[in-house]
């Protein structure tokens, strides 16, 4: 089964429901799935319009940190967290394709004296093993679809402090 990446964010749940009348109940159950482990973390009521049962689901608000360090985790805390939502209407079950949340991450980076550091090279390696790379504006860089986990940035020009 293929998997499905989308900005972190509310989701439309959709299903196909021809044959079941319009304002009908569907119940949508999302799961995630984090390596052997699957779990039940939310349900969402949606309605069948035109042959569609469609809900939105808004994925609980999370904050992490990280800390800075010059190895990339490999623990079972960096395996990747896949998300699902059967859609059940009386005996009836649909599973969906696993979903995959990408995060925005922004980055800020002064030199020794604290000023922004401008124009340098970066690249990003990410505890998936992907890189982004891009020059610092200002300080400064943003990058819109992030996988989840700890990452490695090095600049040009630049060594992390230990």
């Amino acid at each position: 089964m293929s998997q499905t990446k989308l900005p972190y964010g509310p989701v439309k749940l959709v299903v196909d429901a021809i044959g079941f009348q319009d304002g009908r109940l569907i119940q949508f159950e999302i799961w995630m799935k984090k390596g052997e482990e699957e779990k039940l973390i939310d349900q969402v009521n949606g309605v069948i319009r035109g042959g569609r049962g469609e809900a939105l689901w808004i994925p609980p608000q999370e904050e992490y940190r990280v800390k800075l360090s010059r190895e990339i985790s490999t623990s079972e805390d960096e395996e990747i967290e896949e998300y699902y939502f059967k859609a059940k209407i009386d005996d009836l079950e649909v599973k969906s394709p696993p979903l995959i949340f990408t995060y925005p991450l922004e980055i800020y980076l002064e030199d020794e004296d604290g000023k922004p550091i401008d124009g340098a090279k970066y690249t990003i390696t990410f505890s998936n093993g992907s890189k982004k790379e891009g020059v610092l504006q200002k300080g400064y860089a943003k990058i819109e679809n992030a996988p989840k986990g700890r990452f490695r940035i090095e600049v040009e020009g630049y060594r992390l402090k230990e």
